[in-house]
């Protein structure tokens, strides 16, 4: 059992299994014991395994295109064309008229039954248990491998989600009635057509309907598992009923939401129906958590962005840290030149959609640019075990994950996102790096440390990192990758595993100088200058570099291709760092100018709020009476 993801994003996973074996029983008429179909309309990512299904809803819809590795709704006897007011049930239909199976069970594309119960509930406010996204841990988690789900699902005939009291959920509705209702989308008078038909048809349902709306629990989202039989009862009742309803509902005027009502009364009769049978049988019925994935998009398709003079560039930034690494994005727009093509990938876990359209319009207006967003939080299992330190944020590990997740790439440019470009990257781009892991700049920061300036780090450097040449450390803000030979050499498993066995003083740096020693090109100097943290980098540690360091620093410094504010301080915080008007004036280029004097101006008044507060404390509870004392210590520990 396994999570499906796009072939190209994982190549241990193939073309789904299962889509084959679904067409072959299809065609056929083979019997399976279990499908539980996964319902979406889009692509998604899915749980792989024997007995799930994925299922494309609404294939028949104009301008639909097919699913790679679903099956389509539109086939045999379908009402696919009926999606928009039937949602998920096309599906339903589909696997009733066309497919023969033991038990049929209905999952969506992001909430699932999880078969497995004993463990702590951390449920949201409608009684689901949310995760972020799919992962073997979750498939682990939730007992959704092919053993468990068979286990369980034979043990009984009908398997539900977990019913829930709506008087706790948002809207405090006091019944199911008022819940439909006060929806603000769904109208009175269908649930009424819904009771009418019911009434008309099935009798002795009736009561039933009558006591499940005036209650207050339901099960909730169309989803279930069903013995055969029971199945092919229950769709017979349950399309006979929105079948009519559907002719007498007038959709004229309705919202997208109003017209999905079938599918709403659905939910409402599959409760009923439920009641119904256990009035009347002795079926054995299991009750199931819900469980909710935040984000189900697959891994897109990561390929060149132009045919010719593709400069590949990866940033990595959080949602924070966009109005910086626009200002990156703008350096490279003006230092571009016409005669190539710039392909932009920025990695993240959290850049929302008004952000990454914001960023798209630095570019809009150039045809050889592209800036796409590679969302990286399906990863986070890889990362739970690194260290971090400082002003260092999980962003900086992402390029570790570059071999992987851009296999149709050879070569990539890394530009960390607090730096500034003030020369045409392709320069950098075009060097040739065949036989080598990467080509940096060597870094005479770290020399200078080493030689002194940090009395720990030539043992750190020579008895726990191993650098068997320290000067020859390279500055990890500006790397150009060779990702073809780094597949050669290098899985990202064992990479990350590295990673994870130490706590590296300067994180992902310190794990690429010592994978990638001798297999270096250095760069000029000039494409990744650090700047004068505190001005005092240069007259306090880099004089303390090797000659021939410090004088390549000298003359970089003076002529800078690429400015990189490596360090605590930025200058978007003091305007009074070295090189900060650099950054000023591609600033005003990333449509982000004024964003980044606001977050200035809203830390002044922090930190004179702050300092007032700090001035009252002191004359209220003065150092040197015992309970200041107490205070400080107080909040020495707790800080």
């Amino acid at each position: 059992m396994r999570v499906h993801k796009q072939q190209h994003a994982q190549k241990t996973i193939t073309f789904p299994y299962l889509y084959f074996s679904c067409i072959i029983y299809i065609m056929t008429e083979k019997h399976n014991s279990i499908s539980i179909f996964i319902s979406s309309h889009k692509p998604a990512e899915h749980i792989e395994g024997k007995y799930f299904i994925p299922i494309q809803v609404g294939a028949a819809l104009p301008g639909k295109k097919k699913i790679d590795g679903f099956i389509q709704d539109n086939t045999g006897d379908n009402i696919s064309d009926k999606n928009l007011r039937f949602c998920e049930l096309t599906a339903q239909y589909w696997a009733w008229k066309n497919t023969d199976s033991e038990y049929y069970g209905f999952f969506h594309y992001r909430r699932y039954l999880g078969f497995n119960t004993s463990f702590s509930k951390n449920e949201s406010i409608w009684g689901t248990l949310e995760e972020p996204r799919f992962s073997d841990s979750l498939v682990k988690k939730y007992n959704l491998d092919d053993k468990s789900v068979k286990a369980l699902v034979e043990q009984y005939d009908i398997v539900l989600p977990e019913i829930k009291d709506i008087t706790v959920m948002p809207g405090h509705s006091k019944n199911i009635r008022q819940q439909y209702v006060s929806s603000g989308y769904l109208h009175e008078k269908d649930l009424d057509i819904m009771m009418d038909v019911l009434k008309d048809k099935y009798p002795d349902f009736y009561p039933y309907a009558i006591s499940f709306m005036s209650g207050h629990k339901s099960y909730l989202n169309n989803m279930f598992i069903m013995k055969k039989d029971i199945f092919n009862k229950y769709c017979e009742w349950l399309f006979d009923i929105l079948f009519e309803c559907d002719k007498r509902i007038d959709y004229t005027d309705y919202s997208v939401e109003a017209i999905r009502t079938p599918g709403h009364l659905a939910e409402r009769l599959l409760n009923i129906y439920i009641a119904y049978l256990k009035d009347n049988n002795d079926y054995k019925i299991k009750e199931l958590p819900t469980v909710v994935l935040l984000d189900t998009e697959p891994m897109p398709e990561i390929a060149p962005a132009f045919k010719k003079n593709n400069v590949a560039i990866a940033l990595s930034a959080n949602n924070f840290y966009v109005p910086y690494v626009a200002t990156v994005i703008a350096s490279i727009l003006q230092n571009s030149s016409d005669k190539n093509n710039y392909d932009i990938l920025l990695m993240h876990k959290d850049i929302t959609s008004h952000e990454q359209t914001k960023l798209k319009s630095i570019i809009k207006d150039n045809d050889n640019f592209s800036l796409r967003f590679i969302n990286i939080s399906r990863f986070d299992e890889k990362f739970k075990s690194l260290f971090l330190r400082g002003h260092f944020t999980i962003e900086t590990w992402f390029r570790l994950l570059m071999p992987e997740i851009m296999p149709k790439y050879d070569k990539v440019l890394y530009l960390d996102s607090d730096l500034v470009v003030n020369a045409d990257v392709a320069e950098l781009y075009d060097t040739d790096i065949k036989g080598y892991l990467l080509a940096a700049c060597h870094d005479a920061d770290t020399a200078g440390l080493y030689n002194g300036f940090e009395p720990k780090k030539k043992n750190y450097m020579d008895n726990i990192l191993k650098i068997a040449k320290p000067y020859d450390y390279f500055q990890a803000g500006v790397i150009l990758f060779n990702l073809a030979e780094f597949r050669k050499q290098l899985k990202t498993d064992e990479m990350l595993e590295f990673a994870a066995s130490y706590e590296w003083e300067l994180l992902d740096q310190d794990v690429l100088n010592y994978l990638a020693q001798g297999k270096v090109k250095f760069v000029d100097m000039a494409w990744n200058v650090m700047y004068d943290w505190r001005f005092i980098r240069i007259n306090e540690i880099i004089s303390r570099a090797p000659k021939y360091l410090q004088d390549e620093y000298m003359t970089a410094h003076a002529n800078p291709k690429i400015i990189h504010y490596a360090g605590p301080d930025k200058p978007w915080n003091d305007p009074n760092t070295d090189y900060a008007g650099l950054f000023w004036k591609y600033a005003r280029e990333s449509k982000y100018y004024e964003s980044i004097i606001y977050r200035n101006t809203q830390k002044e008044v922090k930190i004179g709020v702050k300092g007032k507060i700090k001035n009252i404390a002191r004359k209220a509870l003065p150092e040197n009476t015992k309970m200041g004392q107490v205070v400080r210590k107080i909040i020495g520990r707790t800080r």
